[in-house]
C-alpha cells in the first residue's frame, strides 16, 4: 500500500513539473502576471537607430545614411528616415497597440540608398500597431506580431541625451573669448542626426554624424549673404565659428551649457540654451 502510495506522488510529482517546463513563462523566462494583474505601461525614452527593416540588416557603414528615432516624454517622437526628418506623437490603444500617429516630415529630395532607406523606414513608422522593449532593442511590430523595424539604442554618451535635442543653443564663448549679449550671436539646433542654425549671419545645416565615441559635422550647406552689424563683426565671426565647427570632435553636458571641442586643436565653443 505504502508503495502504491509512493508511485502515485511520484507520478503526480512529475506531471507538475512537465506542466511547469511547457509553460511559455517558465521556457521564456518571463513572469507570467496572475489573472486579472494589470499590464505595465511601456515607457520609451532615448534614441535610437534602425538596424534592421522588414528582416533585413541595415548598412551600419560610417558613411551609410541612418535612420533614427528618438522617443521624448509624453510619447513624443521625432527622428530621421536617412534623408528627411520627422515628428509627431505615439498614439496608445489598449495595453498592447500602440501606433505612430500623423508624422510632419521635412520634404527634401533623397537619392539612392537614402531614398530606399526612406522608403522603408516611412512603411515600417507607419504599419506599426504595437512596440516592444527587449534590453537596449525596440521593436516596430504589425497588427499581427511581425517584426517591421528592430532598433538599437544610440551608446549612451553625454551628448545623446535627451536634454540636447528640442532646444536652440546660442553661442556665448569662442575660442576663449566671451561674445556680447547684445549681438547676433551663432546659434545650433540639434535634431537626430542633422544640425542646423546660424552663423549670426548665413543660415547652416549639415549631418551630424557620431561613430565610436566621436562626433563629426559633414555635408555642412550656408547661405552666402554678406553682414553688418551694430555691435561687433558678424563676418569675423562667422569665420572663426564655422573653422572651428568643422574641427569638433567632442561634444559634451555640463548643466546649462553645451561644449564643442576638438581633440586635435584649441579651439573650444561654449553655447547656452535658450528655448
Amino acid at each position: 500500500m505504502g508503495s502504491s502510495l509512493s508511485k502515485t506522488g511520484l507520478t503526480l510529482a512529475l506531471c507538475g513539473l512537465v506542466a511547469l517546463v511547457a509553460s511559455p513563462a517558465f521556457s521564456h523566462g518571463v513572469h507570467a502576471p496572475s489573472k486579472g494583474a494589470p499590464k505595465p505601461v511601456l515607457v520609451l525614452e532615448g534614441e535610437f537607430v534602425a538596424s534592421e527593416l522588414g528582416g533585413r540588416p541595415l548598412n551600419r557603414g560610417e558613411d551609410a545614411p541612418k535612420a533614427t528615432v528618438i522617443f521624448l516624454p509624453d510619447d513624443g517622437v521625432r527622428g530621421s528616415t536617412g534623408c528627411n526628418r520627422f515628428n509627431g506623437k505615439l498614439v496608445r490603444s489598449g495595453a498592447q497597440s500602440m501606433r505612430f500617429g500623423p508624422l510632419g516630415l521635412t520634404k527634401m529630395a533623397c537619392i539612392g540608398p537614402a531614398k530606399n532607406l526612406e522608403v522603408q523606414m516611412l512603411a515600417a513608422l507607419r504599419a506599426t500597431n504595437q512596440i516592444s522593449k527587449f534590453g537596449s532593442e525596440v521593436r516596430l511590430l504589425s497588427a499581427s506580431s511581425r517584426v517591421l523595424a528592430r532598433l538599437q539604442t544610440i551608446s549612451a554618451r553625454p551628448e545623446t541625451g535627451l536634454s540636447l535635442y528640442g532646444k536652440s543653443w546660442a553661442l556665448v564663448s569662442l575660442n576663449g573669448q566671451a561674445l556680447d549679449r547684445q549681438s547676433q550671436r551663432p546659434q545650433v539646433t540639434f535634431e537626430s542626426n542633422r544640425i542646423s542654425g546660424s552663423t549670426g549671419c548665413n543660415q547652416f545645416s549639415g549631418v551630424h554624424q557620431r561613430s565610436a565615441g566621436k562626433s563629426r559635422f559633414m555635408n555642412m550647406m550656408q547661405t552666402e549673404r554678406a553682414c553688418l552689424a551694430a555691435i561687433g563683426d558678424p563676418m569675423a565671426t562667422e569665420a572663426a565659428f564655422m573653422a572651428a565647427l568643422s574641427q569638433v570632435d567632442q561634444i559634451s553636458l555640463t548643466g546649462n551649457q553645451l561644449i564643442l571641442k576638438s581633440t586635435g586643436s584649441p579651439d573650444v565653443l561654449i553655447f547656452e540654451a535658450g528655448n
